[in-house]
């Protein structure tokens, strides 16, 4: 008798056993799965508006774009020279045609977030282009433009080979560049931490 006693005890002992992990299972199974981020979703760096489409790009995806390097620089009111250096990034002309193909008649608002702090800028078509007052490079205070026009507006995501100091510039900047020369344009035209561009046809 006592054996079939010992024999029952062994045997709930081991039901009490599975029961047990059994009842663990089923509780994780159903506890919240933790989602795994995508290491492969890239942030969008900036996106294009025209009338109610919008395009976004990431960094590689503006870097697959026609892409255009040369020198650059501006004039402060202080009056000073200042950036000057080698800058890399896509031609604000292109991003338009991109998102509104051939239109000839538009201005542009560029906007920007530095570290929640939003503004915006507009920009004519004549400036877009490239037609605006250039300065002396060697000498800052000569407040009057020494010509007009010569460079191209780009989306710069780097400069020096380098891409953008984040905590200066931000992630992209607007600037004025040629290819052939350094070429000085006005300070308060050179716009960072931009993430927004808006199309506006005439």
């Amino acid at each position: 008798m006592a054996e079939k006693n010992g024999n029952n005890k062994v045997i709930t002992i081991v039901l009490a056993v599975i029961i047990t992990f059994a009842a663990i299972a089923v509780i994780y199974v159903n506890l919240p799965q933790e989602t795994t981020k995508d290491d492969n979703t890239e942030e969008i760096y900036l996106t294009v508006v025209y009338e109610k489409e919008q395009l976004t790009y990431t960094l590689s995806e503006l870097e697959a774009l026609e892409i255009i390097t040369g020198m650059g620089g501006y004039r402060t009111s202080y009056p000073a020279i200042k950036g000057q250096g080698i800058y890399t990034g896509v031609p604000i002309t292109t991003l338009v045609e991109l998102s509104a193909r051939s239109i000839t008649d538009y201005n542009i608002t560029v906007h920007s977030d530095e570290n929640g702090v939003k503004d915006n800028i507009e920009y004519t078509y004549d400036t877009v282009q490239g037609n605006l007052d250039i300065y002396n490079s060697t000498n800052a205070s000569d407040e009057n433009p020494i010509t007009i026009g010569g460079v191209t507006m780009i989306v710069c995501y780097a400069k020096d080979s380098e891409y953008l100091d984040e905590s200066k510039d931000g992630k992209l900047k607007i600037a004025f560049i040629t290819e052939n020369e350094e070429l000085i344009t006005k300070a308060s035209l050179w716009w960072r931490y931009i993430y927004l561009i808006e199309i506006i046809e005439e």
